[in-house]
């Protein structure tokens, strides 16, 4: 019992998401980012034809992330008018990639289109950082990984749809993300972001934004190497692969929304399926070949997921620009620099490339193994909550602003949530009330409050109130 107790602990949530959470009238926002990434797959596998050696799918990646490198150098006030602009250049270069019929200019078309997207991807993904709430990024994350198992489930097997797909499907689809960008976004202010959600410097010292960053590098290395070995050697199927990608949209739902387990617990599933697929599928038959896919696709599912999450999470914590930007940087590097040195270097080995994969997946999963405890001590044991909620809610701004002034004085180091807790106990609300105000389980308001109680140096809602109840008049 005291080791499950002890595994409970480990994997034990501050997420706090709650479906509850989702706000009706940012529906636009939660959808920019999926349709973005959506618009720019679609185009993606018209051709396939090598230059300079390399394919044509590897070179459509170089020009994604220059359009990241774009988010790099754009101030905040730019990046919706700038979102805008290069949708409507998208728009305008889609029906060339229809009517070109020579394959180079033609891929010269999609490397332009590609571009602008990743200037779309980009500006929309800071929006999403900004602008959504935990369970609101949750799902739109979730919404890629779905139409990625449309893709490989559907699209890939049936002529019909990829005929669709490829004329007046792009189309409708690029006009419904038109009016998401302009009708709908022109609801938002030109300069979308308040000193209070984006800072020039950064200013919490709770969330770990280079372990984030670094978790997804190795993700992106470990993407990189199955596509290659996909491409290559043909043993990774299509329909399996999708079917694991849904899976894993299942156990996500399952473990983060039912059990309330913390995204730690998705990350070492990550790992470990992701590692089991790629050894499944050495064995040169169809079963382990079908088992192997399914595996990996459920893992690369799961690794997506939670990557986009964790990242988007960790700059909106930081409230930082410098962090903002220095992650679309490190999205530059990863399709720009990382991809070039494993095409190159990837296509000097054809014959062992499986061996090579192996070993370098073998490799990155066996390191985040062994820093697992790290990983917890230094990030996922932090707050990941939306933050303050009673600031909009009239009752509560007087008492708020005086527990502020408490844990300023004292130097308490509340949590934003045990701030919130600690304002509304003092204004007398019941456990129960207060999970229903701040829409989180009433288990979750007792954890909070117990970790308030012991920061504060009390054991009751008695001793409590005797020792702070002048600040809310209630002595």
């Amino acid at each position: 019992m005291i080791i499950l107790s002890a595994i409970r602990r480990f994997f034990q949530t501050r997420d706090e998401l709650s479906l509850i959470n989702i706000r009706k009238e940012l529906w636009y926002l939660l959808l920019i980012f999926p349709l973005t990434v959506i618009l720019g797959d679609a185009r993606y596998y018209d051709m396939e034809i090598t230059v300079f050696g390399f394919e044509s799918y590897e070179l459509l990646l170089y020009p994604l992330g220059l359009g990241w490198l774009v988010l790099f150098f754009t101030p905040k006030r730019c990046i919706v008018p700038l979102l805008r602009i290069a949708a409507i250049c998208c728009a305008v270069i889609l029906p060339f990639q229809f009517l070109l019929n020579d394959e180079i200019p033609k891929l010269a078309v999609f490397m332009a289109f590609q571009f602008l997207n990743g200037i779309c991807a980009a500006s929309a993904f800071v929006l999403c950082c900004f602008k959504l709430n935990n369970i609101e990024k949750l799902l739109g994350i979730m919404l890629i990984i779905f139409y990625y198992g449309l893709y490989y489930t559907v699209y890939r097997h049936f002529p019909a749809v990829q005929f669709i797909w490829k004329t007046w499907g792009s189309v409708l689809l690029m006009a419904f993300y038109l009016i998401m960008v302009f009708i709908l976004c022109g609801k938002l202010k030109e300069n979308i972001f308040t000193e209070n959600e984006i800072a020039e410097t950064a200013n919490n010292k709770e969330v770990k934004i280079g372990i984030v960053i670094a978790m997804h590098i190795v993700y992106y290395s470990i993407m990189c190497m199955i596509n290659y070995l996909e491409g290559s050697d043909n043993i990774i199927y299509s329909m399996p692969f999708g079917s694991g990608q849904f899976a894993g949209l299942v156990l996500i739902i399952f473990i983060l929304l039912i059990l309330n387990r913390n995204s730690l617990y998705i990350w070492v599933m990550y790992l470990v399926f992701t590692l089991a697929g790629m050894s499944i599928v050495s064995y040169s038959t169809q079963t382990a070949h079908i088992t192997g896919s399914f595996l990996y696709g459920l893992g690369d599912g799961l690794g997506y997921i939670i990557l986009y999450y964790l990242c988007s999470g960790a700059i909106k914590k930081s409230k930082s620009d410098k962090v903002r930007r220095f992650f679309c940087l490190i999205i530059f590097i990863e399709y720009f620099i990382i991809s070039g040195i494993f095409s190159f270097t990837l296509n000097s080995y054809e014959g062992a490339l499986h061996n090579i994969a192996l070993g370098v997946v073998l490799s990155l999963c066996l390191l985040c193994f062994l820093i697992l405890p790290y990983l917890q001590k230094t990030l996922f044991a932090e707050n990941w909550t939306d933050g303050l909620q009673l600031k909009n809610i009239p009752e509560y701004t007087k008492v708020l602003a005086e527990t502020e002034e408490v844990n300023i004085k004292e130097h308490l180091d509340l949590t934003e949530r045990e701030h919130e807790i600690f304002t509304m106990l003092l204004k007398g609300v019941s456990p129960k009330d207060i999970g229903y105000t701040l829409k989180i389980s009433v288990p979750t308001v007792y954890f909070h409050r117990n970790n308030l109680y012991r920061k504060l140096g009390v054991h009751c809602i008695s001793e409590l109130f005797a020792k702070y109840g002048s600040v809310a008049g209630k002595k």
